[in-house]
């Protein structure tokens, strides 16, 4: 595994890395909420970690009111860099944002759901295309079965029905790899592509189909998508990642090298 240019940098006495008492004490929290989140009113665990701090959210969306979205705190062991990439027209939407510090505790940006875009706006102006499609997201099959999904109205120049599995990972360089399946049915456009970014420390890989019938995305969740006319490509989620570049590594003292809270 690649060594962290910071750790590099700390075996070398390039910079001044805090040890022993001068640990950064972090927040430690990793969950998977099904809907909005809502830390505010939890005790969080304490971890001391070498170089700082890390939150990092990631979410998925039908767009009809529907998501799940995976919530990390922890230690920072990621390349000090800053990455920075959007795209609002993503189907099915989904965001991401990842946040390095470096003094104690200072990784409680991220509380509630308030904190990340409102992924299931209502169209506007209000128009409907006329297709209606079964919509949920979970992370079992049996959590998007037909009769545990909404039946929506589809939005706009959203006229087909999709539905898809795949996985949303929050990975290494924020205090471990964390990941989950994920299985979606929900509406989306003709071309049936999945148009996301990407990012160093987060990634969703969906794959899926597309069908024009009313209702018609009510197939079982555990088939396997292949490439083709019919499917989508891997996508990722959107991601704002809250980190300077790599020439603020020579930092002060009392905080981390390279990162600011």
């Amino acid at each position: 595994m690649e060594v962290p240019r910071a750790i590099l940098l700390c075996l070398f006495g390039a910079v001044l890395c805090p040890t022993g008492s001068q640990a950064i004490q972090c927040y430690r929290f990793q969950h998977v909420f099904f809907g909005p989140f809502d830390l505010s009113g939890m005790k969080l665990q304490n971890v001391s970690c070498l170089l700082g701090c890390s939150e990092a959210v990631l979410s998925l969306n039908t767009g009809y009111r529907a998501s799940l979205t995976m919530v990390q705190k922890g230690c920072w062991t990621g390349p000090a860099t800053s990455h920075m990439q959007t795209n609002e027209k993503a189907l099915p939407p989904d965001y991401s944002v990842v946040r390095g510090c470096g003094t104690d505790f200072c990784n409680v940006n991220f509380q509630t759901h308030d904190s990340i875009p409102n992924l299931s706006p209502a169209p506007n102006p209000p128009t409907l295309s006329g297709a209606e499609c079964y919509a949920c997201v979970g992370i079992h099959p049996k959590d998007c079965t037909p009769e545990k999904s909404r039946r929506v109205q589809c939005h706009k120049d959203q006229s087909v029905c999709f539905q898809g599995n795949g996985r949303m990972t929050l990975g290494e360089g924020l205090g471990g790899s964390f990941s989950v399946p994920v299985y979606i049915r929900t509406c989306h456009r003709p071309s049936c592509t999945i148009d996301g970014t990407s990012s160093p420390w987060t990634n969703i890989d969906l794959r899926g189909s597309c069908c024009k019938d009313h209702l018609c995305n009510n197939d079982s969740m555990v088939q396997f998508f292949r490439s083709g006319s019919a499917t989508v490509a891997p996508g990722a989620a959107h991601v704002t990642v809250l980190l300077p570049m790599v020439s603020l590594l020579v930092g002060t003292l009392g905080g981390l090298p390279g990162l600011s809270s």
